[in-house]
């Protein structure tokens, strides 16, 4: 005679509880790790666009001996770029450029405008310097111009000149004054003027 055995295997519910409250607890400490190490990859662009004007400055210097403000004239032009980027990047608004124009013209560099455009994704400008970003973060509009602070108080000289570069990379910090602001300078000195993360 067979005796019929009725085992039913599985998970109790306290099991399955405690299992969901588990994964509760690592998402809620895992989310907020993973959204900064998005912002802070983000950062790297800026870095990127920095060292090219850097070595466009460098080469603009070799030709004129000195530094100057039109970087479209150098050929630091990332315009097609607009619509992936989430940095401005330039000389800020408010920086005085004008300075340059008679030692820009004593060294030959007549071409080489001195006011200040802010190119955007037009590739009609004729110089440029400053070039707005265009990648929006969600419902925050990108950053188009910045403050003269965060790319410089003396911008561009003779012998020296520092460029920032300013967006937003973290929906918690998108005004003026707490976005991500990096600057470099002649020396190469990749500065963090604010981390916007």
């Amino acid at each position: 005679m067979s005796t019929k055995t009725n085992n039913q295997s599985g998970f109790t519910l306290v099991e399955l509880m405690v299992v969901v409250a588990i994964i509760g607890i690592l998402s809620a400490v895992a989310l907020p790790n993973f959204k900064k190490y998005q912002a802070k990859s983000k950062t790297s662009e800026a870095k990127l666009q920095l060292s090219a004007v850097y070595t466009a400055e460098q080469s603009f210097y070799s030709d004129f001996d000195t530094y100057g403000p039109c970087l479209l004239f150098m050929g630091f032009n990332p315009i097609n770029e607009h619509a992936q980027r989430h940095y401005a990047i330039g000389f800020g608004t408010g920086t005085t450029l004008n300075s340059m124009d008679a030692v820009l013209l004593q060294n030959g560099a007549s071409a080489c405008a001195t006011t200040e455009a802010v190119c955007t994704n037009s590739t009609t400008a004729s110089a440029c310097t400053l070039y707005g970003a265009g990648k929006a973060l969600g419902a925050t509009a990108a950053i188009a111009t910045f403050a003269a602070a965060d790319g410089g108080t003396t911008a561009v000289a003779e012998s020296t000149f520092v460029i920032g570069a300013v967006g937003a990379v973290d929906k918690n910090y998108t005004t003026a004054t707490t976005s991500s602001a990096f600057s470099i300078d002649h020396n190469k000195l990749i500065r963090t003027v604010r981390a916007g993360y």
